[in-house]
């Protein structure tokens, strides 16, 4: 199983450093936009159009917690914490350069 080794605070970005050696960098705003927790995925699939205006220290992180072995959770500024970021998906997570 892959896991993180070091989780390093890049300005606005996390780097991943990963077991095999393998880095990848995430901007905060990408990891909050795709929180995987159970209310942030419904709205995702019931509104993928709707442009949400951002709340005050949404993009901001407070705390990072590991779960178990196989996840990190995220507490963001503005105190939303039920994402559980397993590994597999964060290793998965792939952010697109350049767009919009």
């Amino acid at each position: 199983m892959l896991y993180p080794t070091k989780i390093e605070r890049i300005d606005d970005k996390l780097k991943f450093t990963w077991s095999d050696g393998y880095e990848n960098t995430i901007s905060l705003k990408f990891l909050r936009d795709h929180c995987p927790c159970a209310t942030c995925s419904a709205e995702r699939d019931e509104s993928p159009l709707l442009v949400k205006l951002p709340i005050s220290g949404q993009y901001e992180i407070k705390e990072i917690n590991l779960v178990g072995n196989y996840a990190i959770q995220i507490t963001w500024g503005d105190g939303h914490n039920t994402g559980i970021y397993n590994f597999d998906y964060l290793r998965g997570l792939k952010e697109e350069q350049g767009g919009v």
